[in-house]
């Protein structure tokens, strides 16, 4: 992130520069509400937003915005695209809900940079809120990065196991298969003769019908 950074002598505050911090303010107006004005720097570089939170410098080239053009939408659909959000995005929706937001309309996240809203007493303005600050990893992923990757991982193991119960099913069937042609055939032994001379049946004379009657046999 290259240095652009602006500033103003109109108060006596600390920088808040810290490297490995990302500052945190989110909104629940919606965005097409809100009058241009207040992204519109001064003669010192510096919005509306910021000179409200009585942020006297910060660099341009470390702020990120993201959210919706209108209306407001999941804080999660907003922040897993940001910036190495894998490392803060779980605390921000975290953070957000206990202020009791479900829905966001945007964001704004200032890299290497530590607010202090307990040093300059403002925690919003009439758009935003300061939600916080959070330790964030440069090698770290976007939290839609890692959630492709863990969805990703999961459909491998399904493959897998699905394979391996095929596998071990068709293993089944060959060794059903191979025992019925090992197995001898089974030997039936005819029934003893009965050695005692059998009387022959009495000849009984069949009666023929008279006439045809179709339920005569």
């Amino acid at each position: 992130m290259s240095s652009s950074i602006t500033s103003t002598d109109s108060t006596q505050l600390p920088s808040f520069e810290k490297y490995g911090k990302v500052s945190v303010w989110c909104s629940t107006i919606s965005y097409d509400t809100i009058p241009d004005s207040y992204f519109e720097e001064d003669e010192n570089g510096l919005e509306a937003w910021a000179r409200n939170f009585s942020i006297t410098q910060y660099d341009h080239e470390n702020m990120e915005t993201n959210g919706v053009a209108s209306g407001t939408a999941l804080v999660k659909s907003i922040i897993e695209d940001c910036s190495y959000s894998s490392a803060y995005g779980e605390g921000i929706i975290h953070k957000i809900s206990k202020m009791g937001h479900e829905q966001v309309s945007w964001i704004i996240l200032l890299f290497d940079f530590e607010y202090r809203n307990k040093l300059t007493k403002i925690h919003e303005d009439e758009y935003v809120q300061y939600v916080g600050s959070f330790l964030y990893d440069m090698d770290s992923i976007s939290l839609a990065e890692r959630d492709d990757i863990e969805a990703a991982r999961e459909e491998k193991l399904r493959l897998e196991a699905l394979l391996l119960l095929e596998t071990d099913a068709t293993d089944v069937e060959i060794e059903t298969a191979a025992q019925s042609e090992t197995a001898p055939a089974p030997v039936f032994k005819p029934a003893p003769k009965d050695s005692a001379p059998k009387e022959s049946a009495p000849t009984v004379k069949k009666v023929e019908p008279k006439g045809y009657n179709p339920w005569l046999k």
